[in-house]
């Protein structure tokens, strides 16, 4: 069994090891236009851009400092983007991104479905997601397994189903299960 990766801003070589984890889930194709919520110093953006051929990435954080040093770093204008997000309100057009990827975004959304119903709203019609998110069990009704399900299905996503299972070690030392999941608008 391998060693739990920690999840943190500061341990940079871990969380991307995680990124690769979900990029590697995800399939991506030539001409998409990509959404990273959460996306940090904008390496998983970076690396999903690289990977497609002539797609679009914009990639999503609430840290001001991180967005910035992102644009400067990664930013290619028209092609690979950066800006600030609130936590709530995503500036984005509705049905204007096929593929919505976000790694750890929902930890601090004051209402998880809420956040996931505005990721439905800017994924166009059969559009996917990538959920990469701790595992926590008040998403979702009690006795309600995977707990991501009901949440996805509540926010108007559909065929939720699990991609893989990890374990991680959170900031504050606890160890705890994390999942990607993929579903549709």
């Amino acid at each position: 069994m391998s060693q739990p990766l920690a999840v943190s801003r500061v341990e940079r070589e871990p969380r991307h090891e995680l990124d690769l984890l979900v990029l590697d889930a995800t399939k991506i194709l030539a001409w998409e236009r990509l959404l990273f919520v959460g996306c940090g110093d904008g390496w998983i953006a970076e690396e999903a851009w690289r990977r497609a051929l002539r797609a679009y990435a914009l990639g999503l954080d609430t840290s001001p400092e991180l967005v910035a040093q992102a644009g400067e770093l990664r930013g290619v204008p028209g092609n690979l983007e950066f800006r600030p997000w609130d936590g709530r309100l995503l500036p984005c057009a509705d049905a204007s991104f096929h593929r919505v990827i976000t790694t750890f975004a929902l930890r601090q959304a004051e209402d998880p479905v809420a956040a996931l119903g505005k990721m439905h709203r800017v994924l166009e019609p059969a559009g996917h997601l990538y959920l990469f998110e701790i595992d926590r069990r008040s998403y979702a009704p009690a006795g309600t397994v995977p707990a991501f399900r009901a949440a996805l299905h509540r926010a108007g996503f559909r065929d939720a189903k699990e991609v893989c299972r990890r374990e991680v070690t959170l900031d504050d030392g606890e160890p705890a299960s994390a999942a990607i999941v993929h579903a549709r608008a």
